[in-house]
């Protein structure tokens, strides 16, 4: 008995030695655990090197310190830093830009502001009048930034009786997405920066890191293609912004599908296709720039991209350099040698692109061309006879809805944007009643309703001819045809496929604006791609035009210095004179030969 109640309590000390061993043992790793949180807190952040060792140097002519660019003045040296909630991501950003770049790039700052691409005074304005907001599209009064008003916020206070109600909404949240002061919703070929960087620092399609930094994920998407800042921007960064049918698109040879479903393109190995830029494309003829390997840049200088100083209030008045500024024209002129890539050599001109450097023959005006000999074709721009294509979009229709209430969005949802066609999608799942929100690109703030967009239909054969600023011969496209519609939250349907008036009262808001498609072969088209052409001239394609053909019909530019032909000038292409037909036949002639 003495035995067993010795034993009794020998057994009860061990475990409780037992116990207490076991304790320490499961408290120690929360101690060390405890002792790593605490060397972490003391981490100072500000020593990014200790992390991102593999990062790349942002440029030769950039050799700061992290922190000069990644931190305001008062974090540098102040206590420790803790997280990385000081440090900033852009530092080119519109709203800080100013702290960090002005020191240096006072000049590149203050006209990048002035600059269409800083202003979007273009697209704001035109818009603005054909919505009958404003009395006249140029000179511009408002902007994004810079010079001009900014734009106003729009008033929810009532229902919209007119769409000028409703044109400041419109262009926050549906057109200026792609302005350098967001960087858009993100999606395969849409991932980009804000400011400088928009341009400066290149992205892949993807929006995948493919540096060396061990910090960065390779698998998350929204970052630069690598840590570097570059002036050899690639055709690639431009398309992150000029997609959709706009200028830009083309010269890659891209038109964009419809918006339904059965637009969409086929299965690749059982999987929907990636929608790049938002959506699918037709794959048209490629300019012959683009073919050759030249780079948006080796046409668009900066002065071209990020401004001279002057606040311009469209494209085409934009100062650029010109097919004849290479190429030679009428008149016997020659490459201007003052272009720093245009070379001359014993067997002739040469153009050496910034696309690694890579020299290109420079074919000249040929004044042997037939059409080249018709003194009247001296006044007319060379991608109006040159462009194999070019974007004719006709009848915009858009609405505002703030309430989904049915079936329709269901094969409609792709609209170009991959956030609200996750918007859309996430409410035509439910069977309730849905009241979708979308981004004010301006403002940052997601509000009520969303902005969609269908086409009557879309072609890319009818060149329309019309006269720009300069009183040369252009292309024309719809910009835009215009039908506005609104509903609120309680299904009101306010405005009901409403064409706009124009600011001036003269007349409704829809207008063909001239332009240059960046669709350029080496020959130019047919005579009667122009001459004895209805469409060319102005008209419909038939005598009797139906409710799609009448859209054909040019309405007037929004810009007072632009215009359609005059009937002077619709005869002349119809009736053209005796040195035509002698030339045509001419040419005819030597092509029997």
């Amino acid at each position: 008995m003495f035995q067993l109640s010795l034993a009794l309590r020998f057994f009860s000390k061990f475990c409780r030695v037992a116990l207490i061993c076991l304790c320490f043992l499961l408290a120690a790793p929360v101690q060390r655990i405890s002792a790593l949180e605490e060397k972490t807190d003391k981490r100072d952040f500000r020593d990014c090197m200790s992390c991102h060792e593999g990062i790349e140097a942002i440029s030769p002519n950039h050799p700061f310190a992290c922190a000069m660019c990644h931190l305001y003045p008062k974090d540098r040296h102040s206590t420790p830093l803790a997280s990385h909630q000081a440090i900033l991501r852009n530092p080119s950003d519109p709203k800080i830009v100013r702290q960090f770049c002005l020191p240096c790039h006072q000049k590149e700052i203050s006209t990048l502001e002035h600059s269409l691409h800083g202003s979007m005074a273009g697209v704001i304005n035109q818009t603005r009048f054909l919505w009958g907001a404003q009395e006249t599209a140029a000179p511009a009064i408002y902007g994004i930034k810079g010079p001009l008003k900014p734009l106003p916020d729009p008033d929810f206070s009532r229902a919209p009786q007119k769409p000028e109600n409703l044109v400041d909404d419109f262009l926050r949240r549906r057109c200026l997405r792609c302005h350098i002061h967001t960087r858009g919703p993100g999606g395969t070929g849409l991932y980009r920066a804000t400011g400088c960087a928009a341009c400066h620092m290149h992205y892949s399609d993807d929006g995948r890191y493919r540096g060396k930094d061990p910090a960065i994920s390779k698998s998350k998407t929204g970052y630069p293609a690598r840590h570097t800042w570059t002036r050899q921007i690639p055709n690639e960064q431009c398309l992150h912004c000029h997609h959709q049918n706009h200028v830009g698109a083309d010269y890659e040879g891209l038109f964009e599908h419809d918006y339904h479903d059965v637009f969409r393109s086929p299965l690749v190995q059982g999987k929907p296709k990636p929608k790049t830029h938002g959506l699918d494309y037709h794959h048209l003829s490629k300019d012959i720039h683009a073919e050759r390997g030249l780079w948006c840049i080796d046409c668009h200088t900066q002065k071209d991209v990020m401004g001279n100083g002057v606040s311009y209030s469209y494209q085409m008045e934009v100062p650029k350099r010109s097919c004849r500024d290479c190429h030679g024209g009428f008149g016997g002129d020659l490459p201007d040698l003052s272009i720093l890539a245009i070379n001359k050599a014993p067997e002739g001109y040469y153009f050496v692109s910034r696309n690694q450097g890579k020299k290109h023959p420079l074919p000249l005006f040929s004044a042997t061309s037939a059409a080249h000999r018709i003194d009247a074709h001296q006044n007319v721009r060379c991608s109006a006879c040159h462009a194999q294509w070019s974007f004719q979009d006709y009848g915009l229709s858009v609405m505002r809805e703030e309430i989904i209430q049915d079936y329709k969005w269901t094969e409609r949802a792709v609209q170009g944007d991959p956030a609200m066609e996750k918007e859309l999608k996430m409410h035509t799942k439910k069977d309730v009643v849905g009241y979708p929100v979308s981004t004010d690109w301006l403002s940052g703030e997601k509000r009520p309703g969303i902005w969609s967009m269908g086409w009557r239909f879309r072609r890319w054969e009818p060149m329309p001819l019309g006269v720009d600023q300069k009183g040369r011969f252009s292309i024309v496209r719809p910009r835009y045809q215009y039908l506005i519609s609104a509903v609120d939250q309680n299904g009101h349907v306010s405005l009901d496929s409403i064409v706009p008036q124009r600011g001036d009262g003269r007349g409704r808001g829809w207008a063909f604006t001239p332009y240059v498609p960046h669709t350029i072969a080496p020959f130019g088209r047919g005579c009667f791609s122009c001459h004895q052409n209805r469409v060319s001239a102005g008209l419909s394609p038939d005598e009797k035009p139906t409710v799609d053909t009448r859209l054909i019909i040019p309405s007037p530019p929004a810009v007072k210095t632009m215009r359609l032909l005059n009937a002077q000038e619709q005869k002349n292409l119809f009736q053209p004179g005796a040195k035509w037909h002698r030339e045509r036949l001419r040419n005819l002639k030597q092509r029997s030969q």
